[in-house]
């Protein structure tokens, strides 16, 4: 997905999966991760929810053209613990699990440039 320089692309065994439309189809069982990268000149807060839940905790800060490639939850700021991403098959186990959300199957990626402020000179 493309949209106002920022770019988002779901990952699976390294590989970009293709997109119909606003779709990106993953299969069942596979570990995925999310790629972001900021095409813009200026820093940008990325959030991104996965079923409803936030992954990126208070936001992640992408520099001007830095991209990450996310695997995981971030927790206390930690990048590379806990369990990766994984699309599972809502079946009735993971139902009374979990329950069900509205949001089963989402992945929202939100951002927000940096505003940059004028310069004034005053002579």
């Amino acid at each position: 997905m493309y949209g106002n320089k920022l770019a988002a692309a779901i990952k699976v065994n390294g590989k970009v999966l293709r997109e119909f439309k606003d779709t990106v189809y993953i299969p069942f069982a596979s570990e995925y991760s999310i790629l972001v990268k900021n095409l813009e000149t200026r820093r940008a807060i990325v959030n991104i929810y996965i079923d409803g839940d936030c992954v990126t905790g208070s936001g992640l800060v992408l520099n001007a053209g830095q991209e990450v490639d996310l695997e995981r939850f971030i927790k206390n700021g930690n990048l590379s613990e806990g369990n990766r991403f994984k699309f599972i098959e809502r079946t009735g186990n993971i139902e009374q699990h979990r329950g069900v959300k509205l949001e089963d199957g989402l992945i929202r990626v939100e951002h927000q440039f940096e505003h940059i402020r004028p310069i004034i000179n005053d002579y």
